[in-house]
């Protein structure tokens, strides 16, 4: 895909999502020095903005600024909230039956589909990288296989599994490949990109399409063989 990997630029699809009334709020994460230049984009296009609790650090990440953007200011400050307690360090004191309904509402208020947040705390009270063989493996994979086993089509709308991470249409883990809720959702999404800049929207439905690899510690890809069991996935069909 041609297109900018600027910060901002890639916030296209879920800020079409936002204006077209798909999602009510879009959450991101941003350099510090680059927050205020986002801030200002998005005030000045309509959207309420506020910063998260703190700067965070996420393991293997430089500190970073978690920002929340909304049509509607009331749900951009409870983002602020209800994501407070699941950033780090006090995350990391949190038992899981607490932590499961915070995800849960902050998942719900981004307007992810119900059925994939519950799967997702499915997951959360197993252990996100345990699977269900037992084994551990990458978040990411494990959320592609059980999603895999549940699905009977793979739809490349639900594709997030490009070696690329930032070609996708949809931002949460979809509980299937062909989750009623979140396909509606991402060719809404597709449709509005269609509109908005028909270039731009067929170069990413190419990406989307075709085999996908996953690798049980993350590694997508070409490289994905070179590190021990693999998961490919053949998306067929947008």
């Amino acid at each position: 895909m041609s297109r900018s990997r600027d910060p901002v630029e890639r916030l296209d699809i879920e800020w079409l999502a936002i204006k077209a009334g798909m999602k009510p709020a879009n959450r991101v994460t941003i350099a510090p020095e680059r927050a205020s230049e986002l801030e200002t984009r998005a005030r000045r296009e309509g959207f309420a903005v506020e910063r998260g609790a703190r700067p965070v650090e996420f393991p293997g990440r430089p500190p970073s600024l978690v920002l929340y953007l909304s049509l509607d200011p009331q749900r951009a400050r409870e983002l602020v909230d209800a994501e407070a307690p699941l950033l780090p360090p006090e995350s990391n004191r949190l038992r899981v039956d607490e932590a499961v309904p915070l995800h849960r509402r902050l998942g719900l208020l981004l307007g992810f589909p119900p059925c994939c947040v519950e799967e997702f705390g499915n997951r959360l009270r197993r252990g996100v990288t345990r699977r269900e063989n037992g084994t551990d493996a990458h978040e990411d994979f494990v959320a592609a296989e059980c999603a895999a086993r549940a699905s009977q089509r793979l739809l490349g709308r639900l594709n997030d599994l490009s070696p690329d991470r930032r070609v996708r249409v949809v931002t949460f883990y979809p509980c299937r490949y062909d989750c009623p809720r979140a396909s509606k959702y991402a060719a809404g999404v597709l449709s509005a990109a269609k509109a908005a800049d028909p270039t731009f929207a067929r170069a990413l439905c190419a990406a989307l399409l075709g085999k996908m690899t996953i690798a049980v510690d993350g590694t997508r890809g070409a490289e994905a063989a070179r590190h021990g069991e693999v998961l490919a996935l053949d998306f067929t069909e947008l």
